[in-house]
């Protein structure tokens, strides 16, 4: 397809715009955005959850998205070296689509204050029914919570393991699904992407299993699941930093600190659904060698994390939040939209191989890092929701925040989410 047709073909979408799109009703939607045929083809557009153009055939379509999240971050006053704030959290383009029915492709540009870069951007095909390459930049698979989509994350900020956790990488991954969706894996090869703890190479495998997906008991959306990843490598560790739920840091390693060797990490997974409820919970533990002013030891970061969500006004929840049944509009009735509660602990553990390889300094290990996450979701519509949670972080030995001790710390956090 030319340019020109491209164009003219946004030009008639552009066109139509007083139409109202209703993505509940499909059939309705594409017949009422149908586009008449453009040289020797036609094209439907329309929207889905993403805005769309599709081949009539249904063997080529381009799809378009975005997360915008604007967060606010308020600390309790006195303490020292933490700065309240209000920020632009994340602005992130979705560009995907298919081509010639077989080939796939996703493309997510990142926009930061000071530059654009490339969350993901990966090009792949389905080889048979169940089964997806892909190479390029995209998602390892590792943990239940990085791998759902961030825009239906129940929380402002990620668990504290999180940050432990590889996020995306270069490299080749193998997804597979049973026709039936009772099983789900996916393996893959890496070629670094990420710096500090998660740098380097390293191959990744997990799966998943919903062993009463077949019937119709309360416990048909339960899924448990078990990934691992192995990599070595040799990299500077120097100024990396060691972070809470807040985002914000509590320990720094030593300019001398630096990745000697394996890494292995092992995780554990269970979600359940059932109805308005949702429940998660994660474990993971991450070996490394670092070396560091003192010598050579294997590093040890182990944790946890259990949460719940439950919506109040009834709707079902899902790996994929949930439709507001009485969305809240500007202008017409004053519906509610619906309501979330959600809560959430967590664990950090960090071994003592840190400070006996002289990457922490000593006294700046707070040997555990608890954290206690509750909050309440106004889920607007589908496409926009406001988040506020009080967070409150312990740590079992102080540590020093602008060179003052302290043991725990407060935060609310504020997030608004448009979505489409």
């Amino acid at each position: 397809m030319t340019t020109a047709i491209w164009i003219e073909a946004f030009s008639r979408l552009v066109a139509m715009g007083a139409t109202p799109l209703v993505a509940q009703d499909d059939s309705r939607l594409t017949d009422r955005m149908s586009l008449a045929p453009i040289g020797a083809s036609a094209l439907v557009a329309g929207y889905d959850d993403h805005f769309f153009l599709q081949s009539s055939d249904g063997q080529n379509r381009l799809e378009f998205g975005a997360l915008l999240q604007v967060n606010g971050t308020a600390f309790e006053r006195g303490l020292h070296g933490r700065d309240s704030d209000l920020f632009l959290r994340r602005f992130r383009l979705e560009i995907g689509g298919r081509i010639d029915g077989d080939w796939l492709f996703n493309l997510e540009p990142k926009f930061t204050e000071h530059e654009v870069e490339f969350e993901e951007a990966w090009i792949g095909c389905e080889p048979e029914n169940g089964l997806t390459l892909m190479a390029g930049r995209m998602k390892e698979p590792f943990s239940f919570e990085e791998a759902r989509p961030l825009k239906h994350i129940a929380f402002v900020n990620l668990s504290a393991l999180n940050q432990f956790v590889p996020a995306e990488g270069h490299g080749v991954t193998l997804h597979g699904k049973a026709r039936d969706e009772s099983t789900e894996w996916g393996a893959a090869l890496y070629q670094g992407g990420e710096e500090g703890l998660n740098g380097g190479s390293e191959a990744a495998l997990r799966g998943v299993v919903r062993p009463f997906v077949r019937g119709v008991s309360a416990l048909r959306r339960l899924q448990l699941g078990a990934a691992a990843t192995w990599g070595r490598d040799d990299e500077s560790l120097a100024g990396v930093e060691l972070k809470n739920e807040a985002r914000v840091p509590w320990a720094t390693l030593d300019p001398a600190a630096a990745a000697d060797g394996d890494r292995v990490r092992l995780g554990l997974e269970a979600a359940w659904w059932h109805g308005p409820v949702e429940l998660s919970a994660e474990a993971m533990r991450m070996d490394r060698r670092i070396e560091g002013a003192l010598g050579e030891e294997l590093a040890r970061l182990q944790g946890w994390y259990a949460a719940a969500a439950w919506v109040v006004t009834g709707e079902a929840r899902t790996v994929n939040a949930m439709k507001p049944a009485r969305p809240f509009v500007l202008h017409g009735a004053r519906d509610p939209g619906a309501v979330e509660l959600a809560a959430r602990v967590s664990r950090l553990q960090v071994g003592d191989g840190f400070v006996e390889s002289g990457a922490l300094a000593i006294g700046s290990d707070p040997r555990r890092v608890t954290s206690f996450d509750v909050g309440i979701n106004w889920y607007l519509t589908w496409h926009a929701r406001l988040k506020l949670h009080g967070l409150l972080t312990r740590y079992a030995e102080p540590v020093a925040l602008a060179g003052h001790a302290t043991d725990d710390e407060k935060a609310l956090l504020l997030q608004l989410q448009l979505h489409f």
